[in-house]
């Protein structure tokens, strides 16, 4: 892509795409004026102790609301939530198990029966839409539980229908980490299961040994449909009659007299050999479940396209506003404040925001502010929006996804999670040449960090997206920045002392800034929208 001044019109110009995307400069001057002070101003307002870790449902993060909004309405951006507001309302499901009701059952061919330990054996995952569980079917064990398209199969061979399927955790090796992550997501797991007819999951880690609390706290989250009778979530259960987690002690006793070796299996499996049969047994199960439900809002707020056809379509800038609330005393604190985990991701988007207000950015396609909640209670808030979004749902080109951008350190390489199955790493390459940064892969593809953050809820509907993390390049000699992150992360990621007071590098959240503006204005601009690359498993979603 080359780049050059054109001393007459001062522009920018590089050749990107179809078109020429132009860095005015108007774009240039109000990128260099992104004021740090600003960045650090939103960061300890959203993380300061009187809003108490921003949990959704708390007059905390009704705080955090009312202070984006004025926001908003400050930098100029128009209500684009429901009924010409800046919020989309939702539904928040909080679904617990009563531990005292949980029942579970094996049965063999010949009757004899089993009973399994609640939280020794098993554990039951909450239904988010029924009070009560009480079902049974025969058991079949299906591998990792995954099926993929043109390629490996764990169903290959059996018939699951009425069936309640065992699967282990994780995917079979060899795929690329976003993949992998897509495909370990117990959520994946659970729709492929129903899609094939299961009527339940028993998800086992076959070396997962019990906890040491008899009576675990066991509850899941969703954003609840009511009109539509329909639950949103990373891992929604809702389609099955039935979900488990099983222990190592579970596993053994499923192979006991399968005719099966346990051992075998598994290395067969991370051979990436499927290994899927009947077993000869069924499962009991019944439990209850008790539902608590409460609003929560996304705040979303429009910057207009110029162009009289493409202001139709919309690019998505999203980050999560909620953190985890009050959690248990470290050092005398109990407020997990989440300033970097994700204050710093809504400053740095409303600085986008005024970005484009402040230079005179006519971005041809609109353009979309949207501050999601539920993100820490698994993407609940940005898989309703995603779903049910405030504009014709087709109208949506991409996401660019902003989660705790762990600036610590100078930002001198990227790892754009996503791009790499879109002509989406066209902009991101644009962008990164620009700033002078480099691309990199996912460095921790063990981390699963592709359906950890809000981007995945759009892909699992179709659109385009990217989550931009933090590189690996340093510009000390010697500092290997990827053991620095991981220890930063041990002591900081949801833990009370993700405060103020921590480790910032805020000329690096300057770059964060310029780097993600320019990701959108260059997707605003190229005429073509965002496409999957060919073949690409997402684009066959929807």
């Amino acid at each position: 892509m080359k780049r050059y001044m054109l001393t007459i019109s001062l522009f920018t110009t590089v050749h990107a795409f179809a078109q020429d995307v132009q860095i005015s400069k108007g774009i240039k001057q109000a990128m260099d004026r992104i004021d740090t002070n600003i960045i650090r101003s939103h960061i300890a307002y959203l993380a300061d102790d009187k809003l108490k870790g921003r949990y959704p449902g708390t007059e905390g993060f009704q705080t955090a609301v009312d202070y984006v909004i004025d926001q908003y309405k400050k930098i100029g951006l128009q209500p684009a939530g429901d009924n010409n507001s800046f919020t989309q309302k939702l539904i928040i499901r909080k679904s617990l198990v009563n531990n005292s009701s949980a029942v579970a059952i094996l049965k063999d061919k010949n009757g004899n029966t089993d009973s399994l330990g609640f939280a020794r054996d098993f554990t039951p995952a909450p239904h988010p839409l029924s009070e009560n569980v009480n079902t049974e079917g025969q058991l079949v064990f299906a591998g990792y539980g995954v099926e993929i398209p043109g390629g490996y199969s764990d169903y290959t061979g059996i018939d699951v229908k009425g069936k309640i399927v065992v699967v282990i955790n994780g995917a079979p090796p060899g795929l690329m980490s976003t993949l992998t992550a897509h495909f370990s997501n117990a959520g994946n797991k659970m729709n492929t299961a129903f899609a094939k007819g299961a009527i339940g999951v028993v998800t086992v880690n076959p070396t997962l040994r019990p906890g040491t609390n008899p009576n675990p706290v066991i509850q899941s989250n969703t954003t609840i449909n009511p009109e539509k009778t329909a639950a949103y979530g990373r891992g929604f259960t809702g389609n099955l009659k039935a979900v488990l987690n099983g222990s190592a002690y579970f596993f053994r006793k499923i192979f006991l007299n399968a005719g099966k070796n346990a051992e075998q299996v598994l290395a067969d499996l991370k051979n990436g050999k499927p290994a899927s049969f009947d077993l000869p047994l069924s499962l009991a199960v019944a439990y209850k479940t008790t539902h608590t439900d409460f609003e929560s809002y996304n705040v979303v707020g429009l910057i207009p396209g110029a162009d009289k056809v493409l202001k139709t379509e919309y690019v998505v800038h999203s980050a999560h506003l909620d953190h985890v609330g009050i959690g248990r005393v470290v050092n005398g604190d109990s407020i997990y404040n989440g300033a970097h985990d994700n204050a710093s991701g809504v400053a740095s988007l409303l600085e986008i925001a005024r970005v484009y207000k402040s230079s005179g950015a006519k971005p041809k396609r609109s353009i979309l502010i949207v501050m999601v909640t539920g993100e820490e209670m698994g993407l609940i808030g940005s898989s309703y929006f995603a779903a049910n979004p405030t504009v014709p749902k087709g109208s949506i080109v991409a996401d660019v996804n902003t989660d705790m951008p762990t600036v610590i350190a100078p930002l001198l390489s990227v790892v754009p999670l996503g791009a790499e199955h879109s002509s989406i790493m066209n902009h991101v390459k644009f962008a990164a040449k620009y700033l002078g940064l480099e691309v990199e892969k996912d460095p921790e593809p063990n981390e699963n960090r592709f359906v950890r953050s809000d981007q995945y809820s759009f892909v699992m509907n179709g659109i385009p997206a990217l989550h931009i993390k933090y590189g690996t390049r340093s510009n000390v000699p010697g500092f290997n920045l990827t053991e620095f992150v991981k220890q930063w992360r041990a002591k900081y990621y949801h833990q009370a002392a993700d405060g103020m007071d921590g480790i910032f590098n805020f000329a690096a959240a300057k770059t964060y800034v310029q780097l993600n503006f320019l990701i959108s204005y260059s997707i605003a601009q190229t005429l073509i929208r965002p496409n999957w690359n060919e073949g690409d498993l997402f684009g066959k979603i929807r």
